[in-house]
Parts: structure tokens; sequence; C-alpha cells
């Protein structure tokens, strides 16, 4: 029981750790605040030709890819991490119960 209980801790740290990195290093809403270089130059022949500046004119309008699959990658990624949580419960429950 405790081998058992020991894998499972230590596959649920390297999920944590992968899904914590993954989510936070992918830089989505940093790299929607860069302009693009065609923007930049655009804005820029803009201001010079003394016309009205408007923001929304540089940005690149977004694509909606909602779909199926990634709604179903929604719930998937739900439904794991309701799983995980659990685990983490009665492994913690666990370890509280063994230093008792």
């Amino acid at each position: 029981m405790n081998k058992l209980l020991q894998v499972l801790f230590w596959i649920t740290i390297v999920f944590f750790f992968s899904l914590f990195f993954s989510k936070y290093n992918n830089n989505y809403y940093e790299n929607k605040k860069i302009l693009t270089e065609e923007a930049i130059h655009t804005f820029e022949e803009d201001l010079k030709a003394g016309k009205e500046i408007n923001p929304s004119n540089y940005l690149i309008k977004e694509k909606n890819y909602n779909n199926t699959a990634s709604k179903l990658g929604r719930k998937a990624s739900s439904w794991i991490e309701k799983g995980f949580q659990k685990i983490l419960k009665i492994m913690m429950n666990y370890l509280n119960e063994l230093q008792e």
C-alpha cells in the first residue's frame, strides 16, 4: 500500500509541475499585447500623416478557435484537475495520519 501511494504521489507531483509550467510559460496574454511590425509601421505612417489614431485599427483581429474538440479538451482538463485535487486530498490526509 505504501509503495502504491508513493508512486501516485510522484505521478501527481510530475503532472502538477508540468501543467503549472505549461500554463504560466506560454505567455499567451503577453503575446496578445505585442504589435506586429506591420501594425507599428502603419501606426507611424498614420501619425506622420496626421490621421485620427484609433488603437483598435492596429491590433490583430482574434480568430475564434472554439469547436467541439476544444470544448471536449476543456471538459477533460477540468475532470483531470478535479481528479488530481481528490488524489492530493487523500494523500495529504494519509500523510497527516502517518505523522500523528
